[in-house]
């Protein structure tokens, strides 16, 4: 399970800042970005025992990935949405199985928490 989790947050970490650093560093579009990501996030080989979940990861980190200049700030502040990102990922697997828009749910939920966190402190 350990493994898992950090594979995932490795995962999540990667769509999460390369969907940030396109949008932010080379001025693409937000969907470009995102699109981008989980384009070539879907060559990355993994092993056939962690199924689709760290593509999915990817995809939802890219999701993550799309928030605003104004509220992320720095690439520390993308790896404490990408802990917070695969946490919920790992949690939530059987929970919404054969529901649509997880990914997304899982990315915005990251992104909120972490907000309201940062606002609290």
């Amino acid at each position: 399970m350990i493994k898992f989790l950090l594979l995932k947050s490795i995962t999540f970490f990667a769509g999460c800042m390369s969907c940030f650093v396109m949008h932010t560093t080379f001025a693409l579009p937000l969907v470009i970005s995102a699109a981008l990501t989980g384009l070539i996030g879907s060559f990355i080989p993994f092993p056939k025992l962690y199924q689709n979940h760290p593509y999915a990861a990817i995809y939802a980190g890219s999701f993550a990935g799309m928030c605003s200049t104004s509220l992320i700030t720095s690439y520390w502040e993308v790896a404490i949405i990408s802990i917070i990102g695969a946490t919920l990922y790992t949690l939530t697997l059987n929970a919404f199985a054969g529901f649509g828009g997880r990914l997304g749910s899982v990315a915005f939920a990251s992104v909120a928490l972490y907000s309201l966190a940062k606002g609290l402190v």
